[in-house]
């Protein structure tokens, strides 16, 4: 195993690709915020640098946003999957600015209307998603903030990474 991890980094490393796994944290703002209170989860990104200064990103995962208590309904999780790419420019020599486009498979959950009790059944949409960044490359760990938008809404997403 720990072979395959060290043939992969160096592979990468051969080929200017960067290979990343992160935990996020998302808060929801504007009308998101009135369902939901904060939300988690894991991504992967990858990055093909270009050179020194600007990679080509690539980024999925899932986030799952809990929801807040509102008397009389039971309102359940939201689970998105965002599939974006993106441009990522190094602002200094640990600062980057990140922009990335795609769309996003929201998933949400709620009880079933047939009167079934503990029935859950699921509304899937897709929509178009854009988010803007920053972020700082301190060797392998990857922080970063950002603000994640569709539908005239979005959240300040944290992302915690490390990079392969």
């Amino acid at each position: 195993m720990l072979l395959a991890l060290a043939s992969t980094k160096m592979f990468a490393q051969d080929k200017g690709l960067t290979v990343g796994l992160g935990l996020e944290g998302g808060l929801p703002i504007g009308s998101f915020a009135n369902g939901y209170n904060f939300g988690g989860g894991a991504t992967l990104r990858l990055a093909y640098n270009l050179d020194e200064t600007s990679a080509i990103t690539a980024t999925t995962g899932a986030i799952a946003f809990l929801p807040k208590k509102v008397t009389g309904v039971d309102m359940k999780a939201q689970l998105n999957i965002p599939i974006k790419v993106g441009y990522k420019y190094m602002l200094s020599d640990v600062i980057y600015g990140l922009g990335e486009s795609g769309f996003t498979i929201a998933r949400v959950y709620m009880p079933t209307i047939t009167g079934t009790t503990g029935g859950v059944t699921s509304v899937s949409s897709t929509q178009f998603t854009y988010s803007v960044g920053v972020g700082a490359k301190l060797g392998a760990f990857d922080p970063s903030i950002r603000y994640e938008g569709y539908s005239g809404t979005g959240f300040l997403g944290l992302r915690l990474g490390f990079n392969f």
